[in-house]
């Protein structure tokens, strides 16, 4: 071996001996291993949120655990805990959230809600785990709604609507090209079909009937539970102004406007009667009949109006000092005073009256979209999305302790 070859060598062989002392150095730096660091997060209250757990090894001495709590209302809140490598005890670290404000025709929509506080509240102890309700690939299952029968009618792939026991049993699709159904009675489910019309089918006589005459965009409707009324929401009339020369002008609105529409009904067995509800076009939204279907309930803006004495020829509305700290939706799936929410991600039961949660239904973080309670109130029916934007599919939790 020449005098230059053993050079080389050399330096080969002493770099390999640095390299070897700089990895020791470094494994010995940090005496907890990533795995062992995570279950010490546990172990310290650490809580899986919505995602997989990103780890990072910072500074050569802390394991930081990451994920994302919860991203509902709008707000992203990342759950974050640094774990000591040495000493294996939490390093102060501060939970971050962004708060993204959600416009809808242009303004914020508010809802107001008693605070619903689930800090240290019980999870309920059941006998049985959540099941799927469909085992076929259906795509995005949504608009669940639920008869007195307990018959679930639900959308389902592309613009699909069917109905389903309970048990998974008794599947039938009922319509397509339709959205948003929601029964009327124990026989009847009122669905938009084809972008124009109101239909109601029977599932006892499988017969499918239009009870609109004049074709709209029936995106947000409802139907009194006697079968008597349809409540819809219609664009108003756009603005006409006329020149020097007596020339027309229409007025558009503009992306940054609120959307303003006006609030009818229609009497579904004379569709001639159809009477205009509020005096002027505003933001209007979720029309909500009661049990008795005496009256409506509805939005206007941020506040809450009923209207009553439907058979008069000019029906006014007022608003509504009653229901102040619940949301319509909320308040349309209550029984006897308690209802199921959605809050921090988990599906909790709320009692009205005395203004507080009860339970903790699912205490397993979840991209929850939907829940209502069965006829009878044993059990609990939800959609959830395994990722952030993919289909949601119905699942059914038994609510027997």
């Amino acid at each position: 071996m020449n005098r230059f070859a053993i050079i080389i060598f050399s330096l080969l062989f002493l770099q390999s001996c640095r390299s070897e002392t700089r990895i020791s150095k470094e494994s010995s730096k940090c005496t907890i291993d990533k795995d062992s660091a995570l279950q010490i997060a546990f172990d310290n209250g650490y809580e899986k949120g919505l995602d997989s757990i990103k780890a990072t090894f910072l500074n050569d001495s802390i394991w930081r655990f990451e994920c994302i709590l919860c991203d509902e209302d709008n707000t992203q809140r990342s759950n974050i805990m640094d774990i000591n490598g040495f000493s294996g005890k939490v390093e102060p670290t501060n939970f971050v959230s962004i708060s993204v404000q959600e416009y809808i025709g242009g303004r914020p929509r508010v809802y107001s809600e008693f605070p619903i506080n689930i800090d240290q509240k019980p999870v309920m102890k059941l006998q049985s785990k959540p099941y799927l309700l469909t085992k076929f690939d259906s795509g995005r299952e949504s608009n669940v709604t639920i008869s007195r029968k307990n018959i679930i009618a639900f959308s389902y792939g592309f613009r699909k609507i069917g109905i389903i026991n309970l048990d998974g049993s008794g599947f039938k699709q009922i319509s397509d090209e339709s959205l948003n159904p929601c029964w009327v009675n124990e026989d009847v489910i009122a669905y938009f079909k084809d972008f124009e019309h109101v239909y109601e089918y029977n599932i006892n006589t499988m017969k499918e009937t239009k009870i609109t005459t004049e074709a709209n965009a029936y995106y947000d409707f409802s139907v009194s539970p006697d079968n008597k009324w349809l409540a819809y929401l219609k664009d108003s009339p756009p603005q006409i102004q006329y020149d020097s020369l007596g020339n027309t002008n229409i007025i558009g609105r503009t992306c940054s406007s609120p959307r303003e529409v006006d609030l009818w009904i229609m009497n579904i067995s004379n569709p001639t009667i159809q009477k205009k509800i509020n005096s002027i076009s505003a933001d209007i939204y979720d029309p909500i009949w009661t049990e008795k279907g005496d009256s409506l309930l509805f939005y206007i803006e941020d506040k809450k109006y009923f209207t009553a004495n439907l058979e008069k020829t000019k029906v006014t509305c007022s608003q509504l000092d009653k229901l102040s700290d619940i949301k319509l939706t909320n308040y349309k799936k209550m029984k006897n005073g308690i209802f199921p929410a959605i809050k921090d991600c988990k599906i909790v039961t709320a009692d009205y009256n005395k203004r507080t949660v009860t339970d903790i239904l699912i205490n397993e973080r979840g991209r929850y979209s939907e829940c209502v309670f069965s006829n009878d109130q044993k059990y609990l029916i939800y959609t959830k999305s395994e990722k952030k934007a993919g289909d949601t599919k119905i699942w059914i939790l038994n609510l027997k302790k």
